[in-house]
């Protein structure tokens, strides 16, 4: 636990400071990923779900394709559009279960995440520009 108590010294100081009072952490830590936001931190098992949604945190604004979500690219030639298809539903299925688990144990974090993430061939994180966050990701 001794990592968590650094993370909320971290943050704490950051709001005290009034530098960056909208900074939210996602950061994962072996097995767990740490998830600070709202002034409330939660520790999640480890899954896919979570690394797309890192991904997606880390490039607001951006159209991301499927495919590079999954950590990897369709290759030319083959199936094209079968494997962008299969790589829509893969990580659609993945961030709606991280989504899911976050929204059960942080409701407000995962209302944020539910209304400002949207998935399909192209997934985005969109977060309202009237919010000023920043995500720190590890």
């Amino acid at each position: 636990m001794r990592s968590n108590d650094n993370v909320r010294r971290r943050l704490s100081s950051r709001r005290a400071g009034g530098r960056n009072p909208g900074t939210h952490l996602f950061q994962q830590e072996g097995e767990y990923w740490t998830i600070a936001y709202g002034g409330a931190m939660l520790r999640l098992r480890d899954t896919k779900g979570l690394h797309c949604l890192a991904r997606l945190l880390g490039r607001p604004g951006e159209r991301i394709p499927a495919p590079l979500l999954l950590s990897g690219s369709v290759e030319a030639g083959g199936e094209i559009i079968a494997d962008a298809e299969r790589a829509r539903v893969a990580v659609t299925k993945r961030i709606k279960a991280a989504l899911k688990k976050i929204q059960e144990h942080h409701p407000s974090l995962g209302h944020h995440l539910t209304t400002c993430i949207k998935t399909g061939h192209f997934c985005t994180y969109t977060p309202d520009p009237a919010q000023l966050a920043a995500w720190v990701l590890r």
